[in-house]
């Protein structure tokens, strides 16, 4: 009886132990990095010829590192006018790099609606990893615009045994084609058809408007015509739109060209001189065929009383000009208006940033002990500083294209950067240790509410396991003593 006794309460135990084994498991399971993508719109309803603007939000738990990803939509209901990304024709693709205190980066796009119609934006295809270039799970976003005309009031009357309370306007015709299409000045390329809807029109450069003449097939069908008033040198476009009885639409788009855009007359005012040399500054028609550094957006500044075209940075603090030595040879140049100064644009990349090399100002000290020297960087010589006589780890002045400018070490070994603290004057750390070991390069996540207590529940598991495993050690000895003793 002793016996069986002592194996029932050894089953017990033995039980219970392994219960609280299996449930110390559960606190340690951890869920996977994910990065959340949002879409905010400056506005949902539009009309045509409205603009509206989307920006695009990377989050990550703790610091992002850098993404790229594509941007979709309905081409035929929205035009891409520029922003934050390339692209058009429905896609535009997307990107940013982090600088290392940041926990999201955003890109704002901008879009103008050229036709009615319903048109879901949304992100795919795309990559995020962490500061550590840790790859994190997407859970993508997606948002919807609506481009509609003014909908006339409905008729009050009802027809025939109607009971339904369907008005005679929705039950009316659906014809929204055009019986005729004539404009002043200028002439329909290809000649009006009712079922074509895009034509190309050539004008001088100097007409502002046109005077539309549309006439509707269906007597009963509205017709309406904007941005004929307002047109510009180069490429325009005017919409007029068709609404059948029923309220259905149709959308005739007339691609209007007027003459060519002005290009600054190449006089003094376009020259600059830079080191001694001169350099003439590209026109907008000379920058269509040169490729232009990621993430940069046209722009214009005023120089010396000329507009001339720009690029800007993603963070807007950089503005690039292009400029074309005596034998057409062009190179992307910093440009800074006060004061004004030319330097050359050298962009440097690792795995997760983008940097670029920048002047000394005047303003910036040199970290004490280091001195001036000179680096090659992929045949470019710049500016770097180096402490007692260590070109193997350099200082340089640089900006990530989404951060401050600032000192960074550069491993001349390795080729790779990392941002420069007062505090690691004397020993500068290489990037792979500071990822692994440097709290101040990402710190520590703080602690959840559910963390803690997971924590505690492990705790007290082990103590519980410790005291279970106590009582099997007593069980043993008794047992032995109860066998001892019957065999004596």
């Amino acid at each position: 009886m002793k016996q069986k006794k002592i194996k029932q309460w050894r089953r017990i135990v033995v039980g219970f132990m392994i219960a609280m084994l299996c449930l110390g498991i559960v606190p340690q399971r951890a869920g996977a990095a994910e990065a959340r993508v949002s879409i905010a719109l400056s506005q949902t309803n539009l009309r045509i010829g409205d603009t509206v603007s989307v920006t695009v939000r990377i989050s990550t738990d703790g610091l992002i590192g850098s993404y790229s990803m594509a941007v979709t939509y309905n081409s035929g209901v929205l035009e891409y006018t520029g922003g934050s990304g390339n692209g058009g024709g429905g896609t535009v693709l997307i990107s940013g790099f982090a600088s290392g205190t940041e926990n999201s980066l955003s890109a704002t796009l901008n879009f103008k609606a050229i036709a009615n119609g319903s048109c879901t934006i949304s992100t795919s295809g795309g990559s995020v990893y962490n500061w550590a270039e840790e790859s994190q799970s997407i859970s993508y976003a997606g948002a919807t615009v609506t481009v509609a005309a003014p909908q006339a009031p409905a008729s009050t009357e009802s027809g025939g045994n109607s009971g339904d309370g369907t008005t005679e306007a929705l039950k009316g015709s659906g014809d929204n084609s055009l019986k005729s299409l004539e404009i002043s000045p200028g002439t329909l390329n290809p000649a009006f058809q009712p079922g074509t809807t895009a034509y190309s029109v050539t004008l001088p450069e100097d007409t502002i408007s046109i005077v539309v003449s549309a006439v509707p097939n269906d007597t009963k069908a509205t017709v309406a015509v904007s941005h004929n008033n307002d047109l510009e040198p180069g490429e325009n476009k005017t919409y007029i739109v068709v609404t059948a009885e029923n309220g259905t639409q149709k959308t005739y788009v007339l691609n209007i060209t007027c003459g060519e855009k002005k290009e600054p007359d190449e006089a003094e005012a376009q020259t600059v001189t830079v080191n001694g040399a001169e350099y003439a500054i590209a026109s907008a028609k000379q920058l269509e065929t040169v490729e232009v550094p990621e993430g940069f957006t046209a722009g214009e500044v005023d120089y010396k009383g000329i507009k001339v075209p720009v690029y800007r940075s993603p963070n807007q603090k950089l503005q690039l000009m292009y400029l074309l030595d005596a034998e057409e040879q062009g190179k992307w140049y910093i440009y800074t208006e006060n004061p004004e100064n030319f330097t050359l644009y050298i962009e440097e990349r690792n795995a997760a940033n983008r940097y670029v090399i920048l002047t000394l100002g005047a303003d910036v000290e040199i970290p004490a002990g280091y001195q001036k020297s000179e680096l090659n960087l992929n045949g470019t010589t710049v500016t770097s500083y180096v402490r007692n006589g260590d070109d193997t780890m350099v200082l340089v002045y640089a900006m990530s294209l989404d951060g401050e400018p600032g000192f960074y070490f550069y491993d001349t070994i390795e080729g790779t950067y990392q941002r420069y603290h007062e505090s690691e004057a004397l020993e500068p750390v290489t990037p792979e240790a500071d990822m692994t070991e440097a709290p101040a390069a990402t710190p520590e996540p703080e602690e959840t509410g559910n963390t803690s207590i997971l924590r505690v529940a492990v705790y007290i598991l082990a103590g519980l396991c410790v005291v279970m495993l106590g009582m099997l050690i007593c069980l043993g000895v008794r047992i032995k003593r109860d066998s001892d003793s019957s065999l004596t």
